[in-house]
């Protein structure tokens, strides 16, 4: 597919500069800790506006497969979001075609399709009854709950980050390098931000700051008010992974396979936890909750690190690269492989407790609600699961 073109293009020409940092906030900045997503509803790539990846949940040690829904002749390297009882979902055909899917959470009934001029690989972003989401051909949609198209907005560049809601603005990225906040309501932009290279990642939120991970080698904290930059962190590769916010720092791996701990208080590194053989790139957005952050390598290992100093608190290999990002629900981590394997982990130990084969790859990550998960295969295939005991 055309990202991991465009990352290794970017791998080979960029030469990253130096990172000017900036730690004198305004007095208004708002902070938060972290929250828990809903247990009734996902409704956005990674769960929360600080894309923590994490919700809470019973116990269970493994998955029945409740139903599944086939995209023809296509596939999803997106996630799903989740809300009012249905799984909003968006794929591409083979013919490089959009569709936009609403299925009943219940019985994975289509309830209706959006079809676009290009194919999608962002997750939708659900709220107020409305859906907002970004195209391959860069272009950015408002899709009510019908599946009516609401406006649309141009960035001209292909669309790869999932977006995020701020007050009533709808913040995503381009690899045209720019960041930007468009009204929900009408989609005229409000403000743009331009870094030195192509966003990839999603946007995460705390409060009213924006943390975005670039293919310019750095993290950057905006104000999610007007657009300026706060201050930036020199991560000495570019990345594709969502940065996931827990109190002031954020968490996120590289290209390089380095996994960082950013202070954004402080914009300054809090630890930093280098891949012991280096070159085996982290494309997974990690899971945090307390005493808990979880990725996937490329290098077919999942790790859990304590979040306040990086120390590892178990590792485990996998079958195959981990691209899809982990999500945790209570005290379980459920994961997924380019295999085709789905996995459930107990998070205190890191012991496998299930694990199948399915067809197909696993890119797009998991989404959780109502004690169903919802994950979506390469080969194009939906599928609904229960948790058992």
């Amino acid at each position: 597919m055309r990202t991991l073109i465009v990352i290794i293009f970017s791998l080979l020409t960029y030469a990253p500069g130096v990172a000017e940092a900036q730690t004198d906030f305004p007095e208004s900045a708002q902070t938060e800790t972290q929250t828990v997503a809903p247990t009734h509803a996902w409704r956005s790539f990674r769960g929360d506006a600080q894309s923590s990846g994490y919700a809470a949940g019973p116990e269970f040690k493994s998955l029945k497969q409740e139903w599944d829904f086939k995209l023809p002749d296509g596939g999803f390297e997106s996630s799903a979001a989740i809300a009012e009882q249905t799984v909003f979902i968006a794929g591409i055909t083979n013919d490089v075609k959009g569709k936009l899917y609403a299925l009943s959470l219940t019985d994975g009934r289509k309830k209706w399709e959006f079809d676009s001029s290009d194919g999608f690989i962002t997750t939708p972003v659900y709220e107020s009854g409305n859906l907002f989401l970004g195209d391959m051909l860069g272009v950015f949609r408002c899709v009510d709950s019908t599946g009516k198209e609401v406006w649309k907005f141009e960035t001209e560049v292909e669309i790869n980050s999932s977006a995020n809601i701020y007050q009533d603005k709808i913040l995503f990225g381009s690899q045209n390098a720019k960041l930007y906040a468009l009204s929900k309501d009408t989609g005229k932009l409000v403000w743009e931000h331009e870094i030195n290279d192509q966003i990839q990642s999603s946007i995460t939120l705390a409060g009213d700051k924006v943390f975005l991970a670039g293919c310019d080698s750095l993290l950057h904290v905006i104000s999610a008010a007007d657009g300026k930059e706060l201050g930036s962190v020199e991560i000495e590769s570019p990345t594709i992974a969502t940065p996931s916010a827990m109190g002031d720092v954020v968490f996120f791996g590289t290209e390089k396979a380095d996994f960082f701990a950013v202070d954004w208080k402080k914009v300054d590194i809090r630890w930093k936890r280098p891949d012991p053989k280096g070159g085996t790139s982290i494309r997974s957005s990690a899971a945090v909750t307390d005493g808990h952050v979880v990725f996937g390598g490329r290098n077919r290992k999942l790790y859990s690190l304590n979040p306040v100093n990086g120390e590892e608190n178990w590792t485990i290999t996998l079958k195959n690269k981990i691209d899809a990002s982990p999500i945790i629900i209570g005290n379980r981590v459920v994961a997924a492989s380019t295999d085709g394997r789905m996995y459930v982990i107990d998070l205190s130990s890191g012991k496998k407790l299930w694990e199948k084969q399915f067809n197909g790859s696993f890119v797009g990550s998991p989404a959780y609600a109502q004690e169903r998960i919802i994950i979506a295969t390469d080969e194009g295939v939906v599928y609904c699961f229960s948790l058992e005991e």
